[in-house]
This record gives structure tokens, C-alpha cells and sequence, in this order.
């Protein structure tokens, strides 16, 4: 399921996008970026990363003892590496101020059961994930070696069969995340800073959803860093 919304994504925007330029006779700016960030929602999700090691077993909210075998894990979070594309869509007119962006997300956690009975652990195991999103950027400032900008995204998941997504999705979907196909990103502010004549650009970003974040609850968006070239 997760992987026909990506396809079906995918298409959607490859279709749209020759139309949309040629309807506007526009030219476009295409910019590339690679980066960094912390963990999305999803991972952080996941209480046990940020226990001290004394303290890190996850008992997932339960007091039912014979839980405790299959619901306790310690766990260890990985950054985020991501790829993002944009195309601006005007140099003037009604979409001089917007880009269509495509975003490609990887995320990792190594994770381990433990029988808190017995004490002994199972083996390591590592939960990976990749996201296909699909979105609009506006520009809110946009000088010769300047930008400022926000974005939103909507797309889908591609992820490794394990528990470890099973656990976390407990805490933010009562179980049922593998319901729940969609998946969202909204990046509050965003910076591009040209590196004197070249097509390179560093960038941060701001935001929160399924990319990166710094917080579930209280809601505190989390950062990313990326080196970018505009062609």
C-alpha cells in the first residue's frame, strides 16, 4: 500500500509538471540539495532513545506483566539523510513565488527485545524507512544570494518489515499506524545562502512532521542542514 502512493504520487507529479511550465511559458530553476537532519515524528516516537541507560526499557504504557517480553526494547537513532529537488516555476507573474518540490527521506534505528524476566536480549535488528514526498515551496524572500522560504508535503512510505515500527506506532496511532498511508511534512522556514559566484548553496531548514523534528509533545521542530547546486 505504502509503496503504490509513492508510484501513484510519482506519476501524478511527473505528469503534471511539462504541462504546468509550458501553460506558463516559464522558466524554471532547478536546485538540488543533499542533507542532514534529526529524526522524524516517527522515530522519535520511539521513548526509549532518550532514557539514561539505566532507565531505558520501554514498558509501552502497560502494567500487564506478561507484555513486558515483547514490548521492552532499547533502541539507538540514527540522523536522517535526505535528498530534496525543487523546480521554480516562474521568473515573473502569478508563480514567480512557488516551486514544486520532490523530497526523498532515510531513516534508521538499530533495536533490541529484552525478556525482562530472564534478562537476556535478542539480537540486534535495524528498522529502515524510506519517504516519497511530494510538494509546494513558497518563497518568501528571494535574492541573488539570499532565500527564505517555506514548504509543505504530502506523500508516502517504503519501510522494513519489523517491530520496531510496530512499537513506535503504538504511542501515535494506537496501533494502528500501517493504517494510516499518508504521510506529511511541513517545513516552517527554510534558508539558502549562496556561496559567492557558484551554483552551491548552504541551507537550514526548520520544521516538523515525518522528516525531522525535535519534540513530539511539546510540539518543537527539529533542523536540518543541506549543501545544494542550482542548475
Amino acid at each position: 500500500m505504502h509503496l503504490r502512493n509513492c508510484l501513484l504520487l510519482t506519476f501524478a507529479l511527473l505528469t503534471a509538471w511539462p504541462f504546468a511550465a509550458q501553460a506558463q511559458e516559464m522558466k524554471g530553476d532547478i536546485d538540488l540539495n543533499i542533507g542532514i537532519s534529526t529524526p522524524g515524528f516517527y522515530s522519535l516516537a520511539d521513548v526509549d532513545a532518550f532514557k539514561t541507560p539505566s532507565e531505558m526499557y520501554y514498558y509501552n504504557y502497560t502494567n500487564d506483566l506478561s507484555g513486558l517480553q515483547t514490548e521492552s526494547y532499547n533502541s539507538t537513532l540514527y540522523p536522517s539523510i535526505s535528498a530534496e529537488i525543487t523546480y521554480k516555476l516562474a521568473d515573473s507573474g502569478f508563480f514567480k513565488r512557488l516551486s514544486i518540490a520532490g523530497y526523498l527521506g532515510f531513516h534508521m534505528a538499530d533495536y533490541q527485545n529484552i525478556d525482562i524476566v530472564s534478562g537476556s536480549k535478542s539480537d540486534k535488528e535495524t528498522a529502515t524507512k524510506l519517504d516519497l514526498l511530494l510538494g509546494i515551496r513558497y518563497h518568501i524572500l528571494n535574492g541573488r544570494y539570499f532565500n527564505m522560504y517555506t514548504q509543505a508535503f504530502l506523500g508516502g512510505e517504503i519501510r522494513n518489515d519489523c517491530k520496531y515500527w510496530d512499537i513506535t506506532g503504538d504511542m501515535m496511532y494506537t496501533g494502528e499506524l500501517g493504517k494510516n498511508d499518508i504521510r506529511w511534512h511541513m517545513t516552517i522556514l527554510g534558508f539558502r545562502f549562496k556561496l559567492g559566484q557558484s551554483h552551491i548553496g548552504l541551507m537550514t531548514e526548520l520544521g516538523y512532521g515525518s522528516e525531522y523534528c525535535a519534540s513530539i509533545v511539546p510540539i518543537i521542530p527539529g533542523i536540518r542542514g543541506a549543501v545544494s547546486y542550482r542548475f
